[in-house]
């Protein structure tokens, strides 16, 4: 089974403005295929918004902030 690793886009190039960055990150193909199916092109934001009302009952307050580079290990 391979493992290949393809670019995806956090924010959807669709989405965003021209200069605005997008950030990319590297995930397994079929995490990136599988996630493109449940989520299409909705953002981060869009994505636990969806999560919390699809599955868990809008039982959450549900937070998300981008990390600073040296919090992530960048």
């Amino acid at each position: 089974m391979s493992h290949k690793k393809t670019r995806h886009h956090i924010i959807p190039q669709s989405r965003s403005k021209v200069d605005e960055i997008r950030g990319i990150c590297k995930v397994e193909a079929k995490i990136h295929d599988l996630s493109h199916q449940l989520f299409g092109n909705m953002t981060p934001h869009e994505i636990l918004r969806w999560l919390n009302e699809n599955l868990w009952g809008n039982r959450y307050e549900i937070t998300i902030q981008k990390m600073k580079k040296n919090k992530r290990g960048a």
